[in-house]
Order: structure tokens, then sequence, then C-alpha cells
């Protein structure tokens, strides 16, 4: 017989975007044969109880009791479990902040007498976004395959539209606190996020020739000092910014994408309110013009590489 592995599911049905829980449980039906699965909504009295015994839950949240280390596919799930309470918890990229204001349900959640765009929890919540006509924003990590194919892109969409279009690089990284950053392919990513945002700050105009030059010779074992040297930005400047005030920038810049939720590289936001993704320069143009229609160059054709552009490929933090 399998051995029994206790699994308690707190979701939240005022969560739009958490029916992925089911397939997630699909899943680890697979991997655990015993596994006795428990939902619980968070607005009943055991949801709140198991929430506020494991502070900062993002729902949906798998919580397992400590059985698992018997369950036989435990090997496959070990290094994504942290300690949560009582509870081992599964990491699943979960985003939903149940005691935040949800900011499109004409309903005050939180109680404090402001309903939806008026709470200050949805000021960047994409619903309540500002539009910014022809702005355009990529959420990276520097060392992506997929976002370095995006960054590759922007060359020839850049050429088609011009200055017609303000175009942003964001970064994905977790911010630890204490000047250090996790980022998924290792502590060198962050420190080339960190150098591309002092090349921003203090040669702005030359930021994108940098990063062309970076991904052509590798980001990992390239030489960053003769990209810098090659663009007439003096290594020796971006040296100190790094050591200095970098990582503050980095800070800063990592909140954007976290407090819109954005985890996947590459993620596009379009007039700094839609969401897009796509690595080619065809399907990123397509993406500006579904929200800038009367934007010269859109009728334009651009290089659309079949078979990778709509995979939805992309490198996510857990």
């Amino acid at each position: 017989e399998p051995s029994k592995v206790d699994l308690t599911i707190l979701n939240d049905t005022r969560c739009t975007d958490c029916s992925v829980a089911t397939e997630i449980a699909d899943s680890l039906k697979e991997i655990f044969k015993g596994l006795v699965i428990k939902e619980v909504d968070y607005s009943s009295a055991e949801g709140k109880a198991i929430y506020n015994s494991t502070q900062g839950l993002k729902l949906p949240a798998f919580l397992i009791a400590s059985n698992v280390s018997e369950g036989e596919g435990y090997a496959n799930v070990q290094r994504y479990l942290s300690d949560a309470g009582n509870y081992k918890l599964l990491a699943v990229g979960s985003t939903f902040d149940p005691t935040k204001e949800i900011c499109n349900n004409s309903v005050d959640d939180n109680k404090n007498g402001k309903i939806d765009c008026e709470d200050s929890d949805c000021v960047n919540d994409l619903t309540c976004r500002s539009e910014i006509k022809n702005r355009v924003d990529v959420f990276v990590m520097s060392d992506c395959p997929y976002g370095v194919q995006a960054e590759n892109s922007m060359k020839e969409v850049l050429n088609n539209f011009g200055n017609k279009i303000s175009f942003n690089i964001n970064y994905i990284a977790s911010d630890n606190g204490d000047g250090t950053f996790n980022s998924l392919h290792g502590d060198y990513e962050a420190q080339e996020d960190i150098r591309q945002l002092c090349v921003k700050k203090y040669y702005s105009t030359k930021l994108l020739d940098y990063i062309w030059c970076r991904n052509e010779q590798g980001i990992q074992d390239g030489d960053w000092t003769q990209c810098a040297t090659k663009n007439g930005i003096i290594p020796k400047t971006i040296e100190t910014c790094v050591s200095g005030e970098g990582k503050g920038l980095l800070s800063a810049n990592v909140k954007i994408g976290e407090s819109l939720g954005i985890s996947a590289s590459p993620t596009w936001l379009i007039n700094n309110k839609y969401q897009a993704s796509g690595i080619d320069a065809e399907t990123i143009k397509r993406a500006i013009c579904q929200y800038n229609s009367n934007l010269a160059g859109c009728e334009n054709i651009l290089t659309n590489n079949a078979g990778t552009a709509n995979t939805g490929a992309g490198c996510a933090t857990q």
C-alpha cells in the first residue's frame, strides 16, 4: 500500500486565477499514490486559522503534512518544500494575497472604506494602472535565453518604430533584504542586472548597445568591460556604481515586477497596462500595435520565427 501523504489546499473562491490548483493537485496525485487531499477556503474559520498560523501565504497554498517524507515521490518535490507552521509549503508560484483588496469586484474586501482602484492595494494592479500610449516595458532575467532573444528582437522593432515608442527594460530577481539577490541563473546574473541598471543611469543612450553586445558575447563567460569600452562607457564608473548605489537600483527595480506578479522572462507590458508575451520581432510588434493601432510602422511585416514566437517559452521563478 502507498504511504499516506496529507495535503491541505488553502484557496479562495474570490481568486479568478487560482483554478490552476486543480491541475497541480492532479499532478501531485501521480507523484504520491497515497495522497489524501483536503480543500479549505480562506473565508472559512478553518481557512483563517490555517492562514494566521502560517503568515504571508500566497494562494492557492499547497500545505503538506510532515508525513510527506514517507511518500514514495518525496525526492521529486523535496527541494520545492519550505517550512510553514506545522506544514511543508510546496512552491508553485502562487501570487494571490487574500488580505489585499481585489481590484475589480466592486467590494471593499479589506474593510477599510475604499473600493477597488480607490484602495492603495490596487496602485500597481493592471486594472487600475493609467494607460501610457506607445510605452513598451519588458521584464527579463539578463541571462535568460528567451529574454536575450526578446531583447535582440527589439533592435528590429525599434528600427521599425524609431522614436515613436518608449522602451524600458526591467529585471526579475528576489531581493533578500541584506544587499544580496536571488536570480534564477545565479549570482552572476544578478550582478549583470546591477551593471545594466548602472549603465542605464550614467549612459542611458548606450544601454541597448551594451546589452546587445553582452548578449552576443555571453553574459556568464564574456568580459563586460569589453562591451563597455566598445560603446564609450567607462568601466570604472560602472564598477563604482555596482559597489555602491547599484544594489539599491536593482532593489527598487525588481519591486516593479513583483508588484505586478510578473515572474516569467520575458514578459511584456504594453502602454503601462497590458501584458503580452513573445520573443520575435513580429510578435512583439503585433502586441504593441494591438493597443496602438494608429502607430506608424504597424503596417510593416517584421521577422517572425515560427515555432518559437508563440510557444509561451520563458524562464520562470518558482
